[in-house]
C-alpha cells in the first residue's frame, strides 16, 4: 500500500507542472553593452511572465521605462534617442519550448529551446532562446541568457556615439514563477 501511495504522489508532483500556468510579475532583466570605451548596464525588475505547463507557452513583456542605469543621463539617452520608450512601451516575446514533455518532476531542471516572436522597439524578429527550466518548492524558475543587435530591431546608434555602444547587446533573463 505504501508503494502505490507513493506512486501516486510522484506522479502526482510530475503531472502537476501540466496542469498550471505560472506567473511572475517580477521577472529580472539585464542588459550589458560593452566596449572598450565603456561598459552600459541596465536592470529591470518589472517584467511578466507566463508559462503554460501543459503546453510549453511562455509569453514576457517587458516595459522599457522599467530599465534603470548607473547614470540617469543613460537611462534618459536609453529612453529618449534609442528605444523611444514613449513610442514603444514594451518589448514582449511569444514562443514555445521546443520539445516540450508536459513534465518536469519536483528539483528537476531541464535545459530548453524555445522558438517565437521577439518584439523590440516595434521590431518583430523570429528568435530561438536557449534556457533553463526548473521546479523547486513548487515554483518555476526560468533562466536564460543572449544576445541582441539594436539594428535587428530599428534602432539606430549616431555615428558620433557607436564607439561607446556595443554592437551586440548580452540579455540574461532569471525569473520565479508561482502557481496560478
Amino acid at each position: 500500500m505504501t508503494k502505490i501511495a507513493f506512486l501516486l504522489a510522484l506522479l502526482s508532483a510530475c503531472l502537476s507542472l501540466t496542469a498550471q500556468q505560472y506567473v511572475t510579475r517580477s521577472a529580472q532583466v539585464h542588459l550589458l553593452s560593452t566596449t572598450p570605451i565603456e561598459d552600459i548596464e541596465g536592470r529591470n525588475v518589472q517584467a511578466s511572465m507566463i508559462f503554460d505547463g501543459a503546453t510549453g507557452e511562455v509569453a514576457v513583456q517587458v516595459p522599457i521605462l522599467g530599465f534603470h542605469f548607473e547614470r540617469a543621463l543613460l537611462e534618459e539617452h536609453f529612453n529618449e534617442n534609442y528605444m523611444e520608450s514613449d513610442k514603444f512601451p514594451m518589448a514582449s516575446f511569444r514562443g514555445t519550448i521546443q520539445g516540450w514533455t508536459l513534465a518536469l518532476a519536483e528539483g528537476e531542471s531541464r535545459e530548453v529551446l524555445v522558438s517565437g516572436a521577439f518584439e523590440v522597439h516595434g521590431e518583430s524578429v523570429t528568435r530561438d532562446f536557449e534556457g533553463t527550466v526548473r521546479l523547486e518548492g513548487g515554483q518555476l524558475t526560468v533562466e536564460c541568457a543572449f544576445e541582441v543587435r539594436p539594428e535587428d530591431h530599428g534602432i539606430s546608434i549616431p555615428g558620433v556615439v557607436r564607439n561607446q555602444i556595443a554592437q551586440i547587446i548580452s540579455i540574461d533573463v532569471s525569473a520565479q514563477l508561482l502557481p496560478r
